[in-house]
């Protein structure tokens, strides 16, 4: 099982900035169910590193709001 932190995800967003959780997963190698990948995003949320701009469960998009290197 591939390990998921906040350094990876953000990783992903700065390659692609709006990724909605399927295709995040998918490039993880995860579910798009899987909690682990749903505690970080939520926690990048919370601290504003990305934004929920629509969508609903495994369709949700999120975008990157910060550009910091």
């Amino acid at each position: 099982m591939n390990s998921i932190s906040p350094d990876l995800v953000l990783k992903l967003f700065r390659k692609d900035a709006l990724l909605d959780i399927r295709k995040l997963a998918f490039q993880i190698g995860v579910d798009n169910t899987n909690a682990m990948l749903v505690t970080v995003l939520g926690n990048l949320e919370r601290n504003r590193k990305i934004r929920r701009i629509g969508g609903k469960g495994r369709h949700t998009r999120f975008v990157l709001t910060t550009f910091e290197g």
